[in-house]
């Protein structure tokens, strides 16, 4: 594994079924109460830090209120194993959410899961819900949806997706390094398309920029353009939507929104939740009261997440634990 520190508690393995060595950062109770425990997933390209930036922590916060929180890392990212460039969405989906999963169970003797997803992670949380798996008690979601059609940033990205055809896998950290050289003095384009400037600071994204992406594998970026077209997100030979997959579904769900995420707004994320009978969505943003708007981080690192995000999450996993 890569040398690279982490903040937790213990990182712990995960074993994948092809042989790959999954890190789990685990941050422990400091008050166990018997609740079931959480299991977070980053976004595309991203890793552990999207949980836990130090002083915003989402997984410490959690575990500080008597959950045992842990933090996936895809293979590729932080921690994990790198296998040969070639791997799609659905091997993290089939592959390393599988294991990571029954690793927590092991560790703890759970027979469910809470399950948070950024981005990404929240995709892999409605598409193991809709393989018909019954090991989540819960499912949040962050900026996440299964269908983009009715509206996304991605979609300028379209008259480049041939190119994922050439390349073993997208230099996603060079662009993101790039940006983190100007953040605090030009709000970049990248810049916007992840945060709403205002409502972050400006050192924590400069870090996520330095220290929070990996490169992408083409593969997955091509499976992803799929949730562009209609009837959303398909598997990586073509054969199914999972957002049909959805259907008769009765997790209970919480999906968060940032009023100005420009990769999935709120009209995106609706758009998923609308399949699900027990879902919710929560809109953060100035007319849903709070003091400013949000983008596609900050709902994890924003500058207010403590009083008004992470409260919410906390509300839910009580109301269904």
């Amino acid at each position: 594994m890569p040398r690279l520190e982490s903040s937790a508690d213990v990182v712990r393995l995960a074993t994948t079924d092809d042989g790959l060595r999954l890190a789990l950062h685990h941050y422990r109770a400091r008050d166990p109460r018997g609740q079931e425990p959480i299991l977070c997933c980053h976004g595309l390209a991203a890793n552990r830090l999207a949980f836990d930036l130090g002083e915003v922590s989402l997984a410490r916060h959690l575990a500080d209120r008597g959950y045992e929180v842990f933090v996936l890392e895809l293979r590729g990212h932080g921690l994990s194993q790198r296998p040969a460039w070639g791997w799609s969405f659905d091997d993290y989906l089939t592959r390393d959410v599988p294991a990571a999963i029954a690793a927590v169970q092991a560790r703890t003797g759970a027979e469910r899961v809470h399950f948070i997803g950024h981005s990404m992670g929240g995709l892999l949380a409605y598409a193991h819900l809709a393989r018909g798996r019954r090991d989540l008690k819960s499912a949040i979601t962050v900026g996440s949806s299964l269908d983009y059609s009715a509206g996304t940033g991605f979609s300028s990205l379209l008259p480049f997706s041939g190119l994922l055809r050439r390349v073993p896998a997208v230099p996603v950290p060079l662009l993101a390094r790039a940006s983190g050289a100007f953040v605090g003095r030009w709000v970049t384009p990248y810049e916007r398309f992840n945060v709403w400037p205002s409502n972050c600071e400006p050192a924590l994204w400069r870090r996520i920029c330095a220290e929070g992406f990996h490169p992408v594998s083409s593969p997955v970026m091509a499976q992803l353009a799929s949730a562009l077209g209609r009837g959303g997100l398909r598997s990586a030979d073509g054969s199914r939507h999972y957002l049909s997959g959805l259907d008769g579904v009765d997790t209970p769900v919480l999906a968060l929104a940032g009023s100005r995420d420009a990769q999935c707004p709120p009209h995106t994320a609706r758009a998923t939740i609308a399949k699900l009978p027990r879902a919710e969505l929560a809109v953060f943003g100035t007319e849903a009261g709070h003091a400013d708007e949000y983008g596609h981080w900050d709902l994890l690192m924003g500058r207010r997440v403590r009083d008004e995000v992470f409260p919410r999450i906390l509300d839910f996993l009580a109301r269904v634990d």
